[in-house]
């Protein structure tokens, strides 16, 4: 992973003691600190028990068609407008303007990669930058990266989101309805709405409501991709999908001073957040009585009962719950960020 920057203000941090201000020194050690941050995370795990489940032969399966040219110019004009350049100075408001010539090849590439379950490396490269968080600017912890795709790859990742989509729309291979993340129709405001709402007709039958918030510790980073392709199979995704989607995981190197990335979901990629969503899909299914609405790595579990000692006992075995599923899918909570109320 490495990064790049795009701003008149040079960036300025501390690193063992030392004030960098040279552009190559802080590239080199914001790289070194987005990495090392995730590596620190799953060191402490291991997924050896993870073991991958048969495809039904009874319904569909995602398998990934090929695109037609008239596809490709749909998913190019269906972009959204960007000045940002990827790694080698593309964005999507160039790859509109010569979609006529590029749509030929960008369709050939595509079709080529489905058979061959491989998803170009040099799609996967993506120009990264620090984005200021707040607090001490001379803190690499106040920096979070993030990246631009190249957009090329787009027209790819569109078509194979779409097909699953498709499936989780029309088969019993859905996503949990209390997620509301990447979804259609769904968003923040009907997340939060469905939880209010759920909060007040609890109340008013008398009683306490108690939740626990949770927040992952960079859940999208730190992704196993052995336990994500697993998942997939309870999906009923084919075998040649599931090769494709690993292609497009792993050796996601990004420029300057170059890092291979073992784990995580690219959050740039338009596929990256669906993936996501598959993974912690089965949270909600480890708790014996609590309600949940989640939108991506957000989750509230929320119980209701007689008085908040009683609810207290049982979010705190709910949460013994979630500590074992954490664990087994290789997952870590933020505790500073995590909070209860009643």
């Amino acid at each position: 992973m490495g990064q790049k920057y795009n701003s008149t203000k040079a960036i300025e941090i501390y690193d063992d003691g030392k004030l960098l201000n040279n552009s190559a020194k802080v590239a080199v050690a914001l790289n070194h600190h987005f990495t090392d941050s995730v590596d620190n995370i799953i060191k402490r795990f291991s997924s050896e028990h993870i073991i991958p489940s048969q495809v039904s032969q009874t319904e569909p399966a995602v398998n990934i068609e090929t695109i037609t040219e008239s596809d490709v110019l749909r998913v190019i004009g269906s972009l959204r407008s960007s000045r940002a350049k990827d790694v080698i100075g593309m964005n999507t408001a160039i790859l509109k303007e010569l979609s006529a010539s590029l749509v030929c090849p960008i369709t050939k590439i595509v079709n080529l990669s489905i058979p061959r379950e491989m998803f170009s490396n040099e799609w996967k490269q993506a120009a990264v930058f620090p984005i200021f968080k707040g607090g001490d600017q001379l803190s690499t912890c106040n920096y979070r990266p993030i990246s631009v795709l190249p957009v090329v790859s787009k027209g790819a990742e569109k078509h194979v989101a779409e097909q699953i989509l498709n499936h989780l729309n029309t088969s019993s291979y859905t996503l949990h309805p209390n997620q509301f993340g990447f979804r259609t129709n769904h968003s923040t405001e009907t997340a939060n709405f469905c939880f209010i709402e759920k909060v007040k007709l609890l109340l008013d039958q008398g009683g306490v409501v108690g939740a626990v918030f949770l927040d992952l510790k960079k859940a999208f980073d730190i992704i196993n991709h052995g336990v994500l392709l697993c998942k997939l199979y309870t999906f009923n995704f084919s075998p040649l999908t599931i090769e494709w989607i690993e292609s497009y995981l792993t050796n996601n190197n990004h420029q300057s001073g170059v890092i291979s990335l073992a784990v995580g979901v690219p959050q740039g990629f338009i596929l990256g957040p669906l993936l996501f969503s598959k993974y912690v899909n089965d949270l909600p299914t480890v708790f014996p009585n609590p309600n949940t609405v989640m939108y991506a790595d957000d989750t509230v579990i929320f119980l209701h009962g007689s008085s908040a000692a009683q609810i207290a006992d049982q979010l705190t075995n709910s949460m013994q719950h979630v500590t074992e599923w954490l664990k087994q899918n290789c997952l870590q909570l933020n505790v500073s960020k995590t909070v209860c109320f009643f």
